[in-house]
């Protein structure tokens, strides 16, 4: 029994403010101010600095300001929306009758943004820049000591800022669609960028390595056009929409979670152009800027697989590749050194699931070889007594009360599964024969070691010691709801049923009766129902109904996932921006909305056949 059982809980949100986001896999753009438009920071990504780099200012980064004839013409109301699910508009209602759309967006490809602005009058548009902060993003923003000179470029003339740091250096060109002009307010040190606006014009801002790099990047973009660029943008987004034209709202639900995971979860290099994963892109997410295994193989991968197939496979054998030297520990940095050590038995696994359905060519010597080290690291916390294997954290990374715990042997079971197969593939029949006695023995320990008799009935433990001492608990991120959708029950199964029925009812602590959503609260947020569970629940045949309910009252994040949330009104508490998280419901609502639909009406068109 773990006796220095240290909870490291996430302080609760007394208001979740509400932010609009932008960006591509280069550029993020993750609080765009709901009030007055003003994009409060920017980051890219440094492989180098094993982080997130942030641009931050003052009060903002970057802010329009309106002015007709030399006045400033004030704003007096903003309405905000989502087009396609993602990209940010807003429209601004000022004095004297003026309205504005603005569309913040970057180029689907290129290291580039644009600030659109659609007047229905003439007017001047004022960015004012505040390139003040910059930071090292990774939990909480370190600032670093940077010189910022600004410069002109030589092929169009506009200002270009040259970041220059001993950890990191780049740079930023900005210009205009047409009639751009700028000037550099000394006392303040602030960049204003300017341009006329009779029907539509933007800013364009690049960022690149160097100035030349920023300078030639707002070449191309101006050559392409903020109107082919947005159009671009806006096909893509189409494209990739699940429609689902039976409950609007779910619709909305999978499709904002998906896009914000897509861009969120996942990001370029600037200096390498190599791929990285990570919990989050967005500083609201209190742990941001780093790597969960659990968090990308289990939750982000599945739902980027439906974005964009290629991408997935790619994304799953570098990723499996640059972590499994530390397959386990709680947290890596971005390059796959370990951040916070601590060994999660459900993280390891999480390779192992995450090879799933891949084509038998991706199964090259150093994929193996790093399934091989994963597979060599599980091994040492295999415990022969019981033939389960014991973890030092749980799936919320606190720390186990007793080692052996279910749905953590349950996720290895399935991921041997994976493993097994693979082997078969390439010929290593020796390989799988291991696994295949490690398979009968998980399976067996489980109902051995890890089912108990609770108020006169047969149920799964949460987790237990192989002596006799156990725990009955239910940590949302390892719901063991999730014990039919891995395949180690069937719907139908007496023992499951009774788990989910203890659970879900006033017999359990974290279960509140009260509540007009019910979903369970944890160790981790204890007066708030998780998220996460909610995701495992709606994977729960026995309660899918029930959680797509729950889920429709659970605005969360404004629709996207939060960590967890009032019991009540449903408004996030913690975990907010949380983009893997965001990914997890997302594959969860396809899964159960669409995918099975699909398994289900294929079954009937078998049956007509026959």
């Amino acid at each position: 029994m773990n006796t220095n059982k240290i909870i490291t809980r996430p302080e609760e949100l007394d208001r979740n403010e509400r932010v609009l986001y932008s960006g591509n896999h280069y550029i993020s753009v993750p609080i765009i101010d709901c009030k007055d438009g003003a994009i409060k920071n920017i980051n890219i990504t440094s492989l180098s600095c094993k982080a997130l780099v942030e641009l931050k200012g003052r009060q903002f980064l970057f802010q329009p300001f309106f002015y007709k004839e030399g006045n400033e013409v004030k704003i007096k109301k903003v309405d905000i929306s989502k087009e396609h699910y993602y990209l940010p508009q807003l429209t601004f209602f000022l004095e004297n009758g003026i309205k504005i759309t603005a569309r913040i967006y970057a180029d689907l490809k290129e290291k580039g943004l644009i600030y659109d602005f659609e007047a229905s009058e003439k007017l001047e548009i004022r960015l004012y820049c505040d390139i003040r902060y910059v930071s090292l993003l990774r939990f909480n923003s370190h600032n670093i000591e940077a010189r910022k000179l600004l410069k002109r470029d030589k092929w169009l003339g506009n200002p270009v800022i040259d970041i220059v740091s001993p950890r990191i250096s780049f740079a930023m060109a900005f210009g205009g669609s047409e009639g751009f002009d700028s000037c550099y307010l000394e006392e303040e040190q602030m960049l204003i960028l300017k341009i006329p606006c009779a029907t539509r014009n933007c800013f364009y801002i690049s960022i690149n390595s160097d100035p030349d790099g920023a300078s030639t990047t707002l070449v191309h973009l101006r050559r392409k056009g903020f109107k082919a660029i947005y159009s671009e943008f806006t096909g893509w987004l189409k494209q990739k929409t699940i429609p689902y034209s039976i409950d609007p709202i779910l619709e909305t639900r999978l499709n904002e979670n998906l896009f914000f995971n897509y861009f969120y979860s996942i990001a370029k290099d600037m200096e390498s152009d190599r791929y990285v994963a990570l919990t989050s892109r967005s500083p609201r997410y209190y742990v941001s800027g780093a790597f969960w295994e659990r968090d990308s193989f289990l939750w982000s991968f599945p739902a980027i697989k439906l974005v964009d197939p290629r991408l997935h496979r790619q994304l799953v054998r570098e990723m499996i590749i640059l972590h499994s030297k530390n397959a386990g520990d709680h947290a890596h940095y971005i390059d796959g050194t370990v951040l916070y050590p601590g060994f999660e038995l459900d993280q390891a696994a999480s390779y192992f699931i995450a090879i799933d359905g891949l084509e038998e060519d991706c199964f090259d010597d150093a994929l193996l070889k790093a399934l091989e080290r994963v597979l060599e690291r599980i091994e040492e916390e295999y415990d022969p007594d019981t033939g389960l294997y014991k973890t030092f954290l749980l799936p919320s990374d606190d720390p186990a009360e007793y080692p052996l715990v279910t749905i953590d042997n349950v996720i290895l079971w399935r991921g041997f599964k994976n493993l097994r197969e693979a082997f078969l593939k390439k010929g290593l029949k020796d390989k799988a024969g291991f696994l295949e006695g490690r398979i009968k023995g998980i399976y067996e320990g489980i109902y051995k070691y890890l089912t108990g008799n609770v108020e006169g009935k047969k149920m799964f433990l949460w987790s237990s010691d192989g002596k006799g001492n156990y725990r009955l608990y239910n940590d949302p991120p390892g719901n063991l709801g999730l014990l039919c959708f891995y395949g180690f029950v069937d719907r139908d199964d007496p023992v499951f049923k009774n788990t989910i029925e203890y659970y879900y009812s006033s017999r359990y602590p974290y279960y509140f009766e009260d509540a007009i959503i019910r979903e369970l609260a944890c160790d981790h947020h204890p007066n708030t129902p998780s998220g996460l569970g909610l995701c495992g629940s709606i994977l729960n045949p026995l309660k899918t109904k029930e959680a797509l309910e729950w889920l429709k009252k659970a605005d969360m994040d404004y629709g996207l996932l939060a960590e967890s949330f009032d019991r009540y009104t449903g408004e996030g508490k913690t975990g907010v921006g949380f983009a893997t998280g965001s990914g997890y419901l997302a594959h969860s609502l396809y899964h159960v909305l669409i995918k099975e639909e699909r398994h289900y009406e294929g079954s009937l068109d078998r049956m007509a056949e026959k």
